[in-house]
């Protein structure tokens, strides 16, 4: 069987600092609740919270430090959109990020090798962006390749949600949901990638054929993806709690992955 292909050659994941217990505790997640159990309490007709926007453009302009290395404005301007999007519909994501270890986010030239800017030499050359975190850095990092953004419309989408699921859950989150979907996909670093799919197409419509042949888990997800999964409805559920889940009628039993 041909190794498994991931963001890094090797395999290796961040060595991520997870939300502390009492701040999760503080700011609760109803979704957690509905991937423990399978169910909580469904929002019919819901609004998304009136302050959101400002409050997600408020953490990308204060506590999020990005560093553009000479892309064009109108592509920073998108990238910092795209993530107050990501952010907005649910202030208690916003206040454990603004809680959590910083962030920089990165947007890499093109031609430069990510290792130029001090992230792992293992990071795949095929790779359009990573998330990546050490004890010894000050900040959790994103790398985005400047010239991947616009063929690949959900990568800062999918480099965000690395870094919600790196810093913004607890250990004891996290472990759930390595626990419910390692049933389905084999190990830590592809339930990462998963988390990261399913993140994606909660805010792109639409998935290409060419993204669909992806090689590996990146494939296969997103070929998995569907409405009754019960991950679907976590991952919805985390970033738009006022929305009805996934899944069509409450109360059916959603089915697991695929």
């Amino acid at each position: 069987m041909a190794p498994e292909r991931y963001e890094t050659l090797d395999g290796s994941t961040p060595d991520v600092t997870p939300l502390a217990a009492e701040v999760g505790l503080k700011q609760p997640l109803s979704a957690f609740t509905l991937l423990e159990g399978g169910d909580v309490f469904e929002s019919r007709g819901g609004r998304p919270p009136a302050e959101g926007p400002a409050r997600a453009r408020a953490y990308v302009s204060a506590k999020l430090e990005l560093k553009p290395y000479g892309a064009p404005a109108a592509q920073v301007k998108r990238v910092q959109e795209e993530l107050i999007r990501q952010l907005a519909g649910n202030l208690q994501l916003i206040a454990r990020m603004e809680a959590a270890r910083p962030l920089t986010l990165e947007l890499i030239p093109p031609g430069h090798a990510l290792a130029k800017y001090g992230y792992p030499r293992a990071v795949s050359p095929q790779a359009a962006g990573l998330f990546w975190d050490h004890p010894d850095w000050p900040r959790a990092r994103i790398a985005l390749r400047q010239d991947r953004l616009e063929s690949e419309q959900y990568l800062v989408f999918h480099e965000m949600a690395h870094a919600i699921q790196g810093l913004a859950f607890t250990q004891k989150e996290s472990e759930l949901i390595y626990r419910t979907m390692l049933r389905t996909y084999r190990s830590r670093a592809a339930v990462d990638e998963v988390f990261a799919i399913y993140s994606e197409r909660e805010f792109v419509t639409g998935v290409s054929a060419h993204d669909l042949r992806a090689p590996g888990v990146y494939g296969m997800a997103r070929q998995r993806w569907n409405e009754e999964h019960l991950f679907t409805r976590f991952v919805r559920n985390l970033y738009f709690p006022y929305k009805p889940l996934a899944g069509g009628t409450a109360g059916m039993t959603p089915s697991s992955f695929g």
